[in-house]
């Protein structure tokens, strides 16, 4: 039998080490070393997951209809760019490079939806939170060795290690503090003593990663989840008595205060760059907040409208975009929006945004419906926030990845005796 939970496990492994390739992908780019692992490991994951979907079959429902259509629509769009743009064979192959990260975040969880019931007899957020050891690893290991690089030059703000997308990995922190905390409250709640050690350390590795990073949205976010997580043990858990309430929220409020007072030199020097950095650009910008809060994206977006709107190469530039590669050659900073639903646009066209839509809508729904809503509903409600405003998430193999499994566990929460979509 093809769905062997062997393969399972082997799907698994394959995508709880990415952190891993990627930390080694950056450490060799760091040191000057050619070895792209990181495009070699997402082209085997792709044949991977082509191979086995297509060897599976496929079902006869509504989506499979959209999924289909989505890489067959992608990559006719791609041809016709080719032709219309009058690309070059190395431009292609490129935005290629770019398709197979976007089409992960696709395919991964239409291998789960092929593999579902197996999929259910294994405990799938333990992804997230291997995920999220390596990350955490990946980042405080080099910074405890005192190597690694610093997102901003002349700046204590935005550590980075050896990931190099500072957006990739701030998004990454805050999906794994999602999972890890959420992991953490149920431990709690199954009084699970040693479990609920080790995850309350993984989180506080997290926070401090967030801290290193030192993005607006990162700490922001820390502090609300954390804030959030704390109060529904407190008013919302059930099943748990009071007092274990009580005790448990005491015992971790002064845990926290105590690393708090501890750290506070560490924390300080954090933060106090970003600060800085924050006030730098405030008057830099002449208080202008929109510009401020996009981080300078409103004014490369304004470009990028412009561009679109003026392009003389062919009326069919509206519809199916300028492509990945064409618009950095051509259009310089401004090919590079970084918020994904423009990018999206001007990369793809209406019809290529249609579709990302309809199969986003898709997700969106399902994951809405009463009795699917779980952490996962939450990650991707969160992705699909930093993917408007921040981007680095469809087109970035780090994020498109990690969007790829909290689909996949969107379509493992669907009820068995809900109508099969």
């Amino acid at each position: 039998m093809e769905c062997k939970l062997t393969n399972i496990y082997f799907f698994i492994i394959l995508f709880s080490i990415f952190p891993i390739i990627d930390f080694f992908n950056g450490l060799f780019i760091s040191y000057n070393l050619s070895l792209p692992i990181g495009i070699v490991y997402r082209i085997f994951c792709f044949i991977y997951l082509i191979v086995c979907i297509v060897y599976a079959g496929f079902e006869k429902k509504t989506y499979t209809i959209l999924t289909v259509f989505f890489i067959f629509a992608c990559m006719m769009i791609l041809l016709i760019q080719t032709v219309v743009l009058q690309n070059s064979v190395i431009m292609m192959f490129k935005d290629i490079i770019v398709f197979i990260k976007f089409f992960l975040w696709v395919l991964i969880p239409y291998f789960i939806y092929q593999r579902r019931e197996k999929f259910k007899q294994i405990h799938y957020d333990g992804v997230f939170i291997a995920t999220s050891l390596f990350f955490a690893l990946g980042l405080l290991i080099p910074y405890a060795l005192g190597i690694g690089n610093q997102a901003y030059e002349n700046s204590d703000a935005g550590y980075k290690g050896f990931f190099f997308a500072t957006n990739d990995m701030t998004i990454a922190f805050m999906i794994s503090a999602t999972f890890t905390g959420w992991s953490f409250i149920k431990s709690l709640t199954e009084k699970a003593k040693k479990k609920s050690i080790g995850l309350a350390m993984l989180y506080l590795s997290i926070l401090i990663c967030l801290i290193l990073l030192g993005t607006k949205t990162g700490i922001l976010y820390e502090v609300i989840f954390t804030l959030g997580m704390l109060s529904y043990f407190l008013f919302k858990q059930k099943g748990v008595q009071l007092s274990y309430r009580i005790t448990t929220f005491v015992i971790t409020g002064i845990s926290i205060i105590v690393l708090l007072v501890i750290g506070k030199d560490f924390i300080i020097s954090a933060v106090s760059g970003t600060f800085d950095r924050i006030v730098y650009f405030y008057h830099l910008y002449d208080g202008d907040l929109v510009r401020l809060l996009t981080s300078s994206r409103s004014d490369f977006l304004r470009g990028g409208l412009e561009e679109f709107a003026s392009n003389k190469n062919s009326i069919l530039i509206p519809v199916i975009g300028f492509g990945f590669e064409y618009r950095l050659i051509h259009f310089g900073r401004i090919g590079l929006i970084e918020m994904d639903f423009f990018d999206g646009l001007f990369a793809l066209g209406l019809f290529g945004v249609f579709v990302t839509t309809a199969l986003i809508v898709y997700f969106l729904v399902l994951s809405l419906r009463k009795r699917n809503r779980s952490i996962n509903t939450i990650a991707f409600l969160l992705f699909l926030f930093y993917s408007f405003t921040a981007g680095h998430v469809m087109f970035s193999a780090l994020s498109s990845t990690l969007l790829g499994l909290v689909c996949g566990g969107i379509i493992l929460n669907q009820r068995s005796d809900e109508k099969d979509e």
